[in-house]
């Protein structure tokens, strides 16, 4: 091995460090797993939900095209069914003479793989996966070699874990967040929908009294309101509608949502970015970004009565800064209460994925700062 046991066991504990995206906690693994192993190629496989699978989730290998040893395993498979039973090591020491049960792809030999150990990753509730590295030459394993990798496979078994009950977590706390958000859509749109029913109940009054120069302004009222209610209805679904599928690039999704607001209502609305490389976060921390960004465009296109949005975009000390300034009418933050303008919903999001958020107005517009963790890289 390219370390000592006690370096190997630390450095797979590192890659194992916590992250929201688990596909980017996996990659980190079989990338150390190569270098500690000194083998040839790494391949992280995890049991389905149905406990009959093994599922490929990351690799690492060299010069093999994707997708050429990719396929699901099956439990059914060589000893993968003694490797969940029992716990203990697969060990092909030499392709050419396999063991009884063993079924060799013909492609691994065919890209000069010549023998593999899986080992399964152990918890608590049994084994969750295998991870198996492979060499292009014919190695024995020495028994204190092998208990070092059942070491190994407990290790990652309860890391591996951890990540999937956070991911749970994670998932469940945005379910919980898209129903807040339906509640929230369904709040405003009400609002305006009952100041269209109060215009609506004006306009028939003047109809009854005769006033026809009422009852046409009321009407035109009407109108605008329901023109306004169809618009923000519209930005809403649109904001539902932004892909949220893994880490998220701030950067390009910032420039999605300010270049629909401009289209949408005429603003003109920009981004300065202070970064030289891409700066992602995790894919919970997209999701309250994405609303918390949403609800700042709506609170100055309701009330700011702004000409232009200034949106800047730094990273400093592993925190994406976000800030996002009009020129509007501002407000005494203050003497707002804390249910007003959304900002109480905005820190709570912004808490829950460990940033903040924090308000500064006056005669000359309004800031909001929203600071929230990026992903490590």
């Amino acid at each position: 091995m390219n370390h000592s046991r006690y370096e190997t066991l630390y450095k797979l504990c590192l890659a194992m460090e916590w992250a929201a995206d688990p596909e980017t906690v996996y990659g980190r693994l079989v990338d150390i797993a190569t270098e500690c192993f000194e083998c040839d190629a790494a391949y992280l496989h995890l049991l389905d939900i149905d406990g009959k699978t093994f599922v490929r989730h990351s690799f690492h290998d060299e010069g093999v095209p994707e997708g050429a040893i990719g396929r699901p395993l099956t439990i059914g498979v060589g000893r993968m069914k003694s490797l969940i039973e029992s716990g203990e090591l697969i060990v092909m020491e030499d392709y050419e003479h396999p063991h009884a049960e063993d079924e060799i792809p013909a492609v691994a030999v065919e890209l000069g793989f010549r023998s593999a150990i899986s080992i399964p990753l152990s918890s608590s509730s049994g084994v969750l996966g295998m991870l198996t590295i492979v060499y292009r030459d014919s190695l024995p394993w020495a028994q204190e070699d092998r208990a070092f990798l059942l070491e190994v496979g407990r290790v990652l078994g309860m890391l591996v874990q951890r990540v999937q009950m956070s991911k749970k977590d994670v998932e469940l706390q945005m379910l919980h967040d898209r129903k807040q958000l339906s509640s929230e859509i369904h709040d405003n749109v009400s609002q305006m929908v009952s100041a269209l029913a109060i215009r609506a109940d004006i306009a028939q009054s003047c109809l009854e009294d005769g006033d026809m120069e009422g009852l046409s302004a009321e009407l035109e009222n009407v109108a605008d309101q329901a023109r306004q209610v169809t618009k923000v209805l519209r930005e809403e679904m649109l904001s539902l509608r932004t892909p949220i599928d893994g880490p998220g690039d701030v950067e390009a999704n910032l420039q999605s949502v300010l270049s629909r607001f401009k289209a949408q209502w005429g603003i003109p609305a920009r981004l300065e970015s202070h970064c030289e490389d891409k700066v992602f976060i995790s894919e919970y921390t997209h999701l309250q970004l994405a609303r918390i960004v949403n609800e700042c465009l709506q609170n100055i296109l309701r009330h700011a009565r702004a000409n232009a949005v200034t949106v800047t975009l730094d990273r400093k000390n592993g925190s994406v800064l976000i800030s996002i300034r009009d020129d509007g009418v501002g407000f005494e933050v203050d003497s707002v209460a804390a249910e007003r303008l959304g900002l109480r919903i905005m820190r709570e999001r912004a808490k829950s994925a460990g940033g903040s958020v924090s308000i500064v107005s006056g005669s000359q517009g309004t800031t909001v700062f929203i600071d929230v963790p990026a992903l490590h890289g």
